[in-house]
């Protein structure tokens, strides 16, 4: 009787074993997609800044074309928006709408919405620089670069840029590594010691960018997916939106 019982708990945990194993070894064959997602066309805000937004296109070196968003008439400091994973651009323009201090530039990453392209940690950075160079464009500079989630790496990588150095950078509910982002949506299930994906900014890079830098989040967002030791060693500036919309905010930051 016990050896019947202890023999169906081996089974048990044997059987547990290999599903966990299992689902390990689908989460590595598929991290690039987990790391580098495509965000699908949000269809509500797109339909929410037509005629309101002008469409623009940056073309990168190896020819794929990027479509993005312009909000404002030119004239005002350009502040560049590089998206969360799994964001379509047009998700902050319709959020936050015109600004009579900032033109707003956004555009979607290789292969998300109706961009084509496969996105990887080979084309992330580069292409990240190149719409940083398509945003410039629009208005002779950027005043402002602002990330959310994951777009905070991309948006502090360019605040380490010497033609970026008198831009100010701000960050939305931040993460500032791939790899803690996958860890904490996946938990034990895909450790990080796991992950391959190595894009992150590091805390002698933040420590260099902390003086231009202002972090927007809520409670909520904050204490799921950012370390509070790590914001407060980026900058004091810390603003918390309470529920505010994400447009007054930035109304603020723009004056």
């Amino acid at each position: 009787m016990v050896k019947e019982f202890c023999f169906r708990v081996l089974r048990f945990i044997g059987v547990l074993c290999v599903i966990y194993i299992s689902m390990v070894f689908y989460l590595a064959l598929t991290e690039r997609q987990k790391a580098f997602p495509r965000a699908i066309t949000h269809t509500e805000a797109n339909a929410a800044i037509a005629g309101k937004a002008k469409g623009v296109s940056c073309t990168l070196e190896d020819g794929t074309v990027l479509g993005g968003w312009v909000m404002g008439d030119g004239t005002t400091p350009v502040l560049l928006y590089y998206p969360d994973a799994e964001e379509d651009a047009a998700q902050f323009i319709a959020e936050v709408g015109a600004l009579p201090n900032a033109t707003l530039v956004a555009f979607n990453y290789r292969g998300s919405a109706n961009n084509k392209g496969n996105p990887s940690q080979e084309t992330y950075e580069p292409d990240a620089n190149q719409i940083a160079q398509c945003a410039a464009q629009v208005n002779n500079g950027i005043a402002y670069i602002a990330g959310r989630g994951t777009g905070a790496v991309l948006a502090a990588k360019q605040g380490l840029i010497p033609t970026y150095n008198n831009s100010s950078l701000i960050f939305i509910d931040p993460v500032f590594s791939i790899a803690d982002a996958i860890s904490s949506k996946y938990g034990f299930l895909y450790p990080k010691f796991l992950i391959r994906a190595n894009v992150s900014v590091e805390p002698d890079q933040l420590e260099k960018i902390a003086a231009k830098s202002t972090i927007i989040y809520d409670q909520s967002q904050f204490e799921l997916r950012t370390n509070e030791n790590s914001v407060t060693f980026v900058t004091s500036r810390r603003i918390w939106r309470k529920g505010n919309p994400l447009k007054e905010v930035f109304a603020n930051l723009t004056k």
